[in-house]
């Protein structure tokens, strides 16, 4: 069960990756080259806050997901002792 919900975990922060922040680091590399951006703070506005969002839900989702592998093996270990 434990490490179900730590694959879960993971596939839904792989899928908020897929759908979010890839398309978002596409397009501010969209904006060209940064040697050549006259407004920085206006490309940096039109992503940021999705981005940041998005990265710490990522953030949580994996925390969460290593949570839940430890406790898998954590019960793992206790049961594959008691069964030798």
């Amino acid at each position: 069960l434990w490490a179900g919900a730590a694959t879960l975990l993971y596939v839904v922060a792989l899928m908020v990756t897929m759908g979010v922040n890839i398309p978002l680091n596409n397009q501010l590399a969209a904006a060209g080259d940064p040697a050549k951006i006259t407004d920085f703070a206006s490309v940096r506005d039109k992503f940021e806050g999705t981005w940041v969002a998005s990265n710490m839900l990522r953030t949580l989702l994996c925390t969460a997901g290593l949570a839940a592998l430890t406790r898998a093996l954590v019960l793992h270990g206790r049961f594959g002792r008691a069964g030798r």
